[in-house]
C-alpha cells in the first residue's frame, strides 16, 4: 500500500502543497518585518522573473520529459537529455539578451542594477534547476522528485525569514535565492551524469524533436499565461488602486488546488502516453476518468466552500476593511472547476502539441476583447465573470479534441456519478451549515466551526463510499 502511494500522484501533491502553503505565507510574515519599499523589490523582482521562463520558453523542454520517459529506448534517454540541454540553450537567451541590455532592463523597472543583475542569473538558473525534480517524478519515482522540489522550497523560505529578521535588507534575500538556484543547477548536473538524464553532447536530431514538440506547448504557455493575467493586467489601469485592492485580494490563490492538478497530470500524461503508443485505448480512458475523479474530489467541495464561506474568510484573511472583495472572492471560486478539466493532457502525450497552440491563438485575441470591452464598459465583477468565461472555450475544446484523437465516448471520459456525488454532498453541507448558522454570536465563530466539520464529513463519506466502490 504505501509503495503504490508512492507511486501516485499523491506524493506531489502533498510535498507541493506545503511548499507552497509556506510560499504562500510567506509574504505575510514579511510584511511585518521589512520595509514597504523593500516589499515593492521583492513583488517586482519575482513578478518578473516569473514572466522569463515563459517569454524564453525555457519551461517546454522541462516538461516534455513526461512525453519522452513513454518511448521505448535508446531513444527515450537521448532525448531526455536533449530536453536538459536545450532548456539551457533557452535559458541562456536571458544573458545574451539581459547583460547587453542591463541597464536600459534596471531603468525601465525602476530596479537597481544590482538586483536586476540577480534575477537575469536566477532567471536562468531556474528551469534547468528544476529538470531533476521533473524527470524523476516523470520516471515514477514521485516521492523522490517532489521531496527534491519541495526542500528547496521549504529551504527559501526558511532562509528568507531569517535573513529578514537579521539583516532586514532585502538584497540578501535575492542573494540567498540566486544562491539556492546556483545549488539546485549544480546537483541537477551531478546526479544527472550519473541517471544519465544529463549529457552535454548536441544531437541535432534529437534537439530538433525536443524543440518541435515543445515549441506549440511552449508558445501556447505564453499565450495561456497572457489570457491568465489579462483581467488583472487591465483593471490595474482601469481601477484606482483601492479598487484594485480588493479586487486582486477577492482573486484567492489556493496552492493546494493547483498543485493537485499539477500533481494528477504528471503521473497522468506518463500514463496516457505508453498506452496510445500500445493502442490501448480503453486503458487510457480509465486513467483519465480516473484523473478527473482525483482533481473533482477535492475541488468542487473547495468551490461551494470558497463561495458559500467567501464573507468569514475574508474577513480572516484581510480584515473588514476589505468586504468589497466578498463578490469576487464568490465568482473568482468558480474558476478552480477549470483544474478539474486535463485539456491538454491528451495532446501532450500522443504529440499532437500544435493543436494547444492552435486553440490559445484562437483564444487569446478573443479574451483580450471581451475582457477589454468588459473593463471598459462594465463592471470589476462583470470582467472577472467574462475573463472566467473564455478560460473555459480551451478546456471545452480540449475534451472533444481529447475525445477524437482516443476515440473514446464521453461516458468513457467522466466519472458522472463521482461528480454528481461530490456536488450533492458539497449542496447538502452548504445547507446544514445554513441551517446552524443562527446557533452562532458571529460569522467568523460559525465559519472556524462548520469549515472544519464541512471538510471532515465531506472526506469521511466521500473516502468510505469510494473504498467501499472498489471494495464491491
Amino acid at each position: 500500500m504505501l509503495n503504490k502511494l508512492k507511486e501516485g500522484h499523491w506524493p506531489i501533491f502533498l510535498l507541493s502543497s506545503i511548499s507552497s502553503m509556506a510560499n504562500l505565507f510567506l509574504p505575510i510574515i514579511l510584511v511585518r518585518i521589512l520595509a514597504p519599499s523593500d516589499i515593492g523589490l521583492y513583488k517586482i523582482f519575482f513578478l518578473h522573473l516569473g514572466a522569463i521562463p515563459f517569454i524564453l520558453m525555457s519551461g517546454g523542454p522541462i516538461n516534455s520529459v513526461y512525453y519522452w520517459v513513454g518511448k521505448s529506448k535508446p531513444d527515450r534517454d537521448k532525448l531526455i537529455q536533449s530536453a536538459w540541454l536545450l532548456s539551457v540553450l533557452l535559458s541562456s537567451l536571458v544573458f545574451i539578451i539581459g547583460l547587453p541590455t542591463l541597464y536600459f532592463i534596471s531603468k525601465h523597472l525602476n530596479f537597481p542594477v544590482e538586483y536586476t543583475l540577480l534575477m537575469i542569473i536566477c532567471g536562468f538558473l531556474w528551469c534547468p534547476g528544476s529538470y531533476f525534480s521533473e524527470t524523476n517524478i516523470a520516471k515514477g519515482k514521485t516521492a523522490y522528485g517532489a521531496l527534491f522540489s519541495a526542500g528547496f522550497e521549504i529551504l527559501k523560505v526558511c532562509s528568507f525569514i531569517i535573513l529578514a529578521v537579521l539583516f532586514k535588507d532585502i538584497g540578501y534575500l535575492f542573494y540567498a535565492f540566486a544562491s539556492i538556484l546556483v545549488i539546485k543547477f549544480l546537483i541537477t548536473i551531478i546526479v544527472g551524469l550519473k541517471q544519465n538524464t544529463v549529457k552535454f553532447e548536441v544531437n541535432p536530431k534529437h534537439l530538433k524533436t525536443v524543440w518541435k514538440y515543445c515549441l506549440p506547448i511552449s508558445a501556447s504557455g505564453a499565450l495561456g499565461f497572457f489570457v491568465d493575467k489579462i483581467d488583472q493586467l487591465l483593471l490595474a489601469s482601469f481601477l484606482n488602486s483601492a479598487d484594485f485592492a480588493f479586487y486582486s485580494m477577492g482573486c484567492l490563490i489556493v496552492p493546494p488546488l493547483i498543485m493537485i492538478d499539477m500533481s494528477v497530470q504528471k503521473v497522468l500524461i506518463p500514463k496516457l502516453a505508453a498506452n496510445y503508443e500500445k493502442n490501448n485505448f480503453s486503458v487510457a480512458a480509465e486513467y483519465f476518468k480516473k484523473a478527473i475523479s482525483d482533481i473533482a474530489f477535492l475541488i468542487i467541495p473547495a468551490v461551494f466552500g470558497l463561495a458559500y464561506f467567501a464573507e468569514p474568510i475574508t474577513k480572516l484573511l484581510y480584515t473588514e476593511q476589505y468586504l468589497a472583495s466578498v463578490p469576487f472572492l464568490q465568482v473568482f471560486a468558480i474558476s478552480y472547476l477549470l483544474y478539474c478539466i486535463p485539456h491538454d493532457a491528451v495532446p501532450r502525450a500522443t504529440g499532437h502539441t500544435s493543436w494547444i497552440f492552435k486553440i490559445y491563438m484562437v483564444v487569446t485575441p478573443i479574451s483580450l476583447v471581451t475582457v477589454f470591452l468588459a473593463a471598459s464598459y462594465s463592471t470589476a465583477l462583470a470582467t472577472l465573470t467574462m475573463a472566467i468565461t473564455v478560460k473555459f472555450i480551451p478546456k471545452i475544446a480540449g475534451l472533444a479534441y481529447s475525445k477524437k484523437v482516443m476515440n473514446w465516448s464521453w461516458r468513457e471520459m467522466f466519472p458522472t456519478k463521482r461528480i454528481i456525488a461530490f456536488t450533492g454532498l458539497s449542496t447538502i453541507l452548504c445547507l446544514i451549515s445554513e441551517l446552524v448558522s443562527a446557533l452562532f454570536s458571529n460569522d467568523l465563530i460559525w465559519f472556524l466551526v462548520c469549515a472544519p466539520v464541512f471538510a471532515i464529513v465531506y472526506l469521511g463519506i466521500t473516502i468510505f463510499a469510494i473504498k467501499r466502490h472498489n471494495r464491491d
